[in-house]
């Protein structure tokens, strides 16, 4: 079994969930996670998306952790998540540093991490430079998830994208309980000149704290064989293939 941990159906593609699982065929992804970014795509849709394909989707929610960020009203973050998980039945948070205006280390964010730890949900942040709409890159270092993570010990913290060239990366993992690796494009790009350095971060990480992750959307089936070309090449047991590719996430999702 193959569980992406990181894919996104776009709100422009709300239609289109059938083609989103067809990639999945195509790339043998057998249940992947759909990952929102709040204010642009809502819980509901997710929960809806999810309903059209219960054995196939796995729906995050996403909510904005200061509304100030884009001087929309809205509900108490903490209160909002916690009707996604219990009425909408979505099983992880994703927040976006750059896009939502927030930084990664900020303590101000410490309220919500501790909700998402009191509904035992894993947190996916966005890591790394700019990749879509504008934001500042310094919001988004990979080595703030230390920080966070100290300040949250009880809250599962996943870097998305985490960039394995920082050398915080692979011992932040190893070190720290309650963080995870999510390898989605950067990892690719940076095997592309240094193969060994993949092998070499789950090596130091160990395989229990690596999540498969490709950033699938619809149209860039590429990125899944990316991840797949990269962990081939990577020569890892079956035992350590297999966390990586759905053992991990079904641990912290309880599926």
């Amino acid at each position: 079994m193959i569980i992406d941990f990181h894919t996104h159906i776009w709100n422009k593609q709300l239609d289109d969930v059938d083609t989103f699982v067809k990639g999945l065929d195509e790339g043998g992804i057998d249940k992947a996670c759909v990952l929102p970014i709040a204010p642009y795509m809502s819980n509901e849709d997710v929960a809806r998306l999810v309903d059209k394909h219960p054995d196939r989707l796995i729906g995050f929610a996403s909510v904005v952790p200061f509304a100030q960020t884009t001087g929309i009203d809205r509900l108490d973050p903490s209160d909002e998540l916690r009707h996604a998980v219990a009425e909408l039945g979505l099983k992880g948070l994703k927040i976006h540093p750059l896009i939502q205006g927030f930084k990664i280390d900020d303590p101000g964010l410490v309220p919500l991490m501790s909700t998402a730890a009191e509904l035992d949900i894993p947190v996916l942040l966005h890591t790394g430079p700019n990749m879509g709409k504008a934001g500042r890159s310094a919001n988004g270092k990979v080595e703030l998830i230390e920080d966070l993570a100290l300040m949250c010990p009880n809250t599962t913290i996943v870097a998305g994208h985490a960039d394995p060239l920082d050398i915080t990366t692979a011992y932040m993992a190893a070190s720290m309980p309650n963080v995870y690796l999510e390898p989605s494009i950067s990892w690719p790009k940076r095997h592309e000149i240094l193969p060994k350095l993949a092998a070499q971060v789950i090596e130091i990480a160990g395989a229990s704290k690596i999540l498969y992750g490709t950033d699938f959307s619809i149209g860039r089936g590429h990125r899944i064989s990316d991840i797949n070309s990269m962990l081939d090449e990577c020569n890892l047991s079956a035992e350590d293939r297999e966390l990586i590719e759905s053992g991990n996430a079904r641990r912290l999702l309880k599926i």
